[in-house]
């Protein structure tokens, strides 16, 4: 199993296609890089697209969520870079992945070549959109009392529970097939981030200072990071591109597959 010592602690990862190294951030926290994974691999024509676990999931190592945060995670980042061999390399975060992504952007500019941001937001302040947007979209009681509930998750157990709740939530269409993504994912209530981290995570008086390229990807339909956080994003990230997928929620790569990697192919073609 590949993995690198960094920081005190292990990372495990995976590397998929060859071209620009790529870091991919997945979200959660909690979870892992698995429901990423095929579903990103076609991209690995254009990016050596490297899968990770932050530290306190997945297959990483176990350091404590004292430890988890957000400049720790950062700097995990940039050193299995340095492991690989990398000076540069681009980083694709998505959803919570997308907040330890602009962390990278903004602690550690010189290492950063290319910025892809799906289904994320610069700030964590917009509960009220989030239960009006699951509420439009049908949520069901057992997924409203998740998604209000202020209680802390018990167990790893618990954890799956909830996020195979709410799934459904997170499609523009909801299919059998996308429960599949879920299949080999590694739950960690440990694996989230320190405590106060996310509450305190407001990096949008900032994003004017990205110069890296920036593509910012989102779902219509996503009502956990909508377009709303998107155009902010796009608004203060200077000379960002921005593609809205209108038959996506939060998973453009999952429902609108072929539309999403040729925007990610012509981005690249257009800032190589």
């Amino acid at each position: 199993m590949p993995e690198a010592r960094v920081h005190g602690t292990t990372l495990f990862y995976t590397v998929v296609g060859s071209g620009i190294p790529c870091l991919v951030m997945h979200g959660g926290l909690g979870l892992d890089h698995h429901y990423l994974t095929p579903g990103l691999d076609p991209l690995g024509d254009t990016f050596e697209l490297i899968y990770y676990d932050h530290r306190g999931n997945g297959s990483s190592g176990r350091p404590g969520r004292a430890t988890q945060t957000h400049e720790q995670l950062a700097a995990d980042a940039a050193a299995l870079a340095t492991h690989l061999g990398h000076e540069k390399v681009a980083v694709l975060g998505f959803s919570y992945g997308g907040f330890l992504a602009l962390e990278f952007a903004l602690r550690h500019p010189d290492r950063l070549s290319h910025l892809l941001l799906m289904g994320t937001a610069p700030a964590y302040g917009y509960g009220d959109e989030i239960l009006a947007n699951a509420r439009r979209k049908g949520a069901t009681p057992a997924m409203l009392a998740y998604l209000e509930s202020d209680d802390e998750v018990a167990d790893d157990a618990a954890f799956k529970e909830q996020i195979e709740t709410l799934w459904p939530l997170y499609f523009h269409d909801h299919r059998p097939e996308h429960d599949r993504l879920l299949d080999d994912v590694i739950y960690s209530v440990e694996g989230f981030a320190a405590p106060g981290e996310t509450t305190a995570y407001d990096v949008t008086p900032r994003l004017g200072e990205i110069t890296a390229p920036t593509l910012i990807l989102a779902g219509r339909d996503d009502f956990v990071c909508p377009p709303s956080q998107a155009e902010i994003l796009h608004a203060g990230i200077p000379g960002s591109e921005l593609r809205i997928f209108e038959h996506s929620g939060h998973m453009p790569y999952a429902e609108e597959p072929e539309a999403t990697f040729a925007t990610i192919r012509d981005w690249v073609a257009r800032h190589r």
